[in-house]
């Protein structure tokens, strides 16, 4: 009986050290994101966030294709520990001769579908609409060149027009 008893104990204590080096390896990912705001109907920007004390390396937010056009993803060579970078859309939109006004409830060109990143220890994560999930580790962006349709690729790189300057993440440390 206490054989039994040592096993099921063994299992349990196994699943927990299991759960626990799983959420050490999502801690940096669930701290990196975006989201998108309109403050009126003539202005988009893209706000992508980097709240954990590392760099994040590769990350590349891929957009909804624009009407008739390929898809196009923009490239950060690297997003700073603590950061949150914000891009008007002129950066991207604009370029295409897509741009505002939107009217109420449209949904404009360029809406982020997801975005993949590389953390601190070179997994690589993609996050979107349903959370975060694993990508595998020799993931590109051209995985998805080779589905989709042509891809547009834009590097996103700070003093860039349209892009602001970076300033520190709302939230940030090792919490």
């Amino acid at each position: 009986m206490s054989t039994l008893y040592d096993a099921l104990v063994s299992q349990g204590e196994l699943r927990q050290a299991r759960q626990a080096a799983d959420q050490e390896d999502r801690a940096q990912a669930l701290r990196v994101s975006y989201w998108t705001e309109f403050p009126t109907p003539f202005v988009k920007r893209l706000h992508v966030i980097n709240s954990s004390p590392d760099p994040v390396s590769e990350a590349d937010v891929i957009l909804s294709p624009a009407e008739a056009g390929p898809n196009h993803v923009l490239q950060f060579p690297a997003l700073a520990p603590c950061s949150e970078t914000v891009i008007k859309e002129e950066a991207w939109a604009a370029q295409e001769g897509q741009g505002p006004p939107y009217a109420p409830g449209d949904r404009p060109p360029g809406v982020v579908r997801w975005m993949a990143f590389r953390d601190r220890d070179g997994a690589v994560w993609k996050r979107d609409d349903k959370g975060l999930s694993r990508l595998p580790d020799d993931w590109t962006v051209m995985t998805v060149g080779a589905r989709d349709a042509a891809l547009e690729i834009t590097g996103v790189t700070e003093g860039q027009p349209g892009v602001l300057p970076v300033k520190q993440a709302p939230s940030c440390g090792d919490g």
